[in-house]
């Protein structure tokens, strides 16, 4: 079987990646932003993201609590028809 990958997408290349997923709007004074809103969810208390919050925290003590809600993870699954895909989500605390 063919397990699916999760990884955080590191915060200075957000933009950079979504961009491709016309998720750039400008804000209410018209500035540049990334409506990451518009990414589909994945809940801070799923399994995989769980794993990944333990790893990050067991190599840096210092992260702030709540460091995890709102960044995006990259999932990546494969299949023997299909081959790779790739899709992101956002870290929500609830649904």
């Amino acid at each position: 079987m063919l397990v699916p990958h999760h990884e955080l997408v590191p915060i200075e290349d957000e933009a950079r990646i979504l961009e491709p997923w016309g998720l750039k709007t400008d804000d209410a004074f018209g500035k540049d932003r990334l409506a990451k809103e518009l990414l589909p969810k994945i809940l801070i208390t799923d399994p995989a993201i769980q794993v990944i919050k333990e790893v990050e925290e067991a190599e840096n003590d210092e992260l702030p609590a709540g460091w995890l809600a709102n960044r995006v993870v990259k999932v990546v699954r494969y299949s023997r028809s299909a081959g790779q895909s790739v899709a992101y989500r956002l870290i929500v605390e609830s649904a």
